[in-house]
């Protein structure tokens, strides 16, 4: 058998080859931004829940700490609900009562977890002088705005 062809055979050979590579090149290309895109999601999702982690285990110190100076202050009951950690047995009285205080001021379910550090953390600053960040309390306000570097996380970096 002879391979003979006709005029312009090779260049058509040539030109689908060539188009074929291209057309694996953007494939290839394609899956590698792909690839980058999904790592770099999953970078995200990882660094928020790190994140929501962290908030998290400063809104706890933040009640523990709120908790226990308010108690020196001889004051026995939260001026919130979730100012304080639960106690992890609660009698269905307590409940209750909780359910009743509840319906006059808003649900603590409404409020994301940086919420309520913020408005801990303010509470904490204004009635105890203290700061969770620092672990410090101040003698007074002048104290405070002088000593602390301010009332977040992210400025006593």
């Amino acid at each position: 058998m002879s391979r003979k062809s006709g005029l312009g055979h090779e260049a058509l050979l040539k030109r689908k080859a060539e188009e074929n590579l291209e057309s694996y090149r953007r494939k290839i290309h394609m899956n590698n931004k792909a690839q980058e895109k999904a790592a770099e999601q999953f970078r995200m999702r990882l660094k928020n829940k790190q994140d929501e982690m962290k908030l998290e285990g400063d809104l706890k110190r933040s009640q523990c700490a709120c908790q226990q100076l308010d108690m020196q202050k001889n004051i026995q009951v939260p001026r919130e609900v979730w100012y304080w950690l639960r106690p992890e047995e609660e009698s269905e009285e307590e409940e209750e009562e909780e359910k009743d205080q509840d319906e006059d001021e808003y649900k603590s379910e409404d409020l994301s977890v940086l919420e309520k550090l913020q408005i801990l953390t303010s509470y904490l600053r204004e009635e105890h002088l203290y700061c969770i960040w620092c672990g410090t309390a101040y003698e007074d306000k002048e104290d405070l705005s002088s000593n602390c570097p301010g009332p977040t996380s992210a400025d006593h970096d």
